[in-house]
This record gives C-alpha cells, structure tokens and sequence, in this order.
C-alpha cells in the first residue's frame, strides 16, 4: 500500500471508513458514543441500540468528526418512540460537545426516517442540524420510497465557508440495481436462488423475490448516499483578512 491508496478507520464488525490517503487524513480520534447515565433513554434507562462511532479526520481547509449511526427500528411504525428518542439523544449530545469543541459534525447513517415531515426528522432539526435539500429530496431505500438514510450537519466554520453549495445540488443517491442486479438480469442469477424460494412457485413469485429478497442480501436494501463538500476556504481566509 502506498501513501495514496484507500485507507480506512474501522468501527465495529458491520461498519467502516473508506477514505483515500490522498485529500483526507485521520487526526487520531476513534471511538463509540455512549450516553452517560444521567441521559439514558426511554423509561428503562437505555443504550442506543447500535452504538455510534464516531472518526475525526482533515480533507484541505476543512476539519470535521465523522459520526455514523444505525438507528432502532422497531415494529415500523413510522415514529416509533424508541427511535424518536435515540435520535433526540444523539443529536442532542453531539450538538453539546459542538458548543465545548471547535469542531464540524457530520452525523449520518441509517436514521431509520420515513419521511421528511415525520418527527423523527425534525427531532434532527430542532437539535440545529442542518440538511441539505439535495438529500432531503432523494429516498434511500431500494424502492425510493422511504428517507431512512440522511447526512446532517453541525458546522463551526467562519462565515461565507460554504461547505455545501444548495444551488449546485452535488448529492444524491447511487442506484446500483441499475447497473447490477437489474430486473432483466434474473435468468443470469436464477441458478443460485435457494430452492425452497422457487420451486414450484409461480413465476410472478420468482421475480418478485429475486427483485425485493435475494438481490437486496447480495448488495443492501439501501442505496449508497453521497455529497460533494468544499474544502477549500482560501479565498473566502484572505478576504477576511483583507476586510
């Protein structure tokens, strides 16, 4: 491996960070958020489900702490109280270490969220976290129906440091089943299928668990969100100094 190949900073056993070596750098802070036990959750005094992890990394101008999080789902409801709660407490935990620390947060990850007027959503807003409307507007799930994933923001950056750019719209979702997986591909993959799922099923039943069962184990039931950030601040630094 050289200096410019992918490196990565890992969390647990179902999550990573992929970076290349190049334009980013890991600053030497890993580790779990765990709540204090003043501000556990819910009447049974509770952890978060999955524990955050969170990763301090510099891409040019730009410092930021990476917090990734995998949200309670429970029974499906669309604002289970759980899930409201742990995304209350993480938010509201990460916005007090913002006002201690001369840092940006980036909290991301699967918040479980149905859509973007449930409260689950605004529970992230009214923490101060911003959203960008180009991830705002896109489903993450493979059927593009649901708003599960988000990427939220909590900057201390000086102003006219734009780190996203509304107007430009460089985020969105990767459909992958548009390239691998797709519908038409079936016959390639049939071969595979566990056999219980299939035999002496009608075709319809195929199709359907090869389109929403066996191609979502191979790849995700998520689609991959992606943002383009601005790192370079230098001429909004100079016109400060020169004010």
């Amino acid at each position: 491996m050289t200096d410019c190949t992918e490196g990565s900073s890992g969390g647990s056993e179902r999550m990573a960070f992929i970076y290349d070596k190049c334009k980013v750098f890991f600053r030497k802070m890993a580790g779990e958020l765990v709540l204090p036990q003043t501000k556990l959750i819910g009447e049974d005094k509770l952890q978060f489900a999955r524990t955050p992890f969170s990763v301090a990394f510099q891409a040019g101008w730009f410092r930021f702490i990476l917090t990734t999080v995998h949200i309670f789902y429970g029974k499906g409801a669309k604002e289970d109280e759980r899930r409201l709660e742990e995304i209350t407490s993480v938010a509201k935990f990460i916005k007090e270490r913002a006002k201690k620390e001369d840092e940006n947060y980036i909290l991301l990850g699967d918040f479980n969220i149905f859509s973007t007027g449930d409260a689950t959503m605004k529970a992230l807003e009214k923490q101060g976290f911003y959203i960008p409307e180009a991830i705002r507007e896109h489903p993450s799930d493979y059927g593009k129906t649901k708003h599960y994933d988000q990427i939220a923001f909590k900057l201390k950056i000086e102003p006219g440091m734009t780190v996203f750019s509304e107007p430009m719209q460089r985020a969105g979702t990767f459909d992958f089943f548009a390239t691998v997986y797709r519908p038409q591909d079936i016959e390639i993959y049939r071969g595979l299928f566990d056999e219980k799922n299939t035999k002496g099923k009608p075709e319809k039943i195929i199709e359907n668990y090869y389109l929403q069962t066996w191609r979502t184990f191979q790849m995700s039931d998520h689609l991959p969100m992606w943002i383009e950030l601005k790192i370079d601040f230098s001429n909004q630094y100079l016109e400060n100094i020169l004010e």
